[in-house]
């Protein structure tokens, strides 16, 4: 539901959550003074849940690195390089813990 904001002649501003389909109101909820809406502000909209390009693709994205990050990992326990094993997962987890 939409937050919209209002003007009281006597309170000042203030803000009422509503439906879409509830008229406007005309009178302060504390005073009973006269009320204006004020034309709202730029909102953005922000579409949450699988199917939304954005949300799919940010975590598919931070998925492939952290997965190529342990390809690393594993090539330096491959070479049976311990040292440079031991170095990469260190840098490895400190990238998993920023992001």
């Amino acid at each position: 539901m939409p937050i919209y904001e209002y003007v009281c002649s006597k309170c000042g501003k203030f803000e009422k959550m509503q439906k879409f389909s509830d008229e406007p109101l005309t009178k302060c909820p504390n005073c009973f003074s006269d009320v204006y809406r004020l034309i709202g502000r730029n909102v953005g909209v922000q579409f949450k849940g699988s199917g939304f390009y954005k949300n799919d693709s940010l975590g598919k994205d931070k998925l492939r690195k952290l997965n190529q990050e342990r390809q690393k990992d594993n090539e330096c326990l491959l070479d049976g390089d311990v040292s440079s094993y031991a170095a990469q997962t260190e840098e490895t987890n400190s990238k998993i813990m920023e992001s």
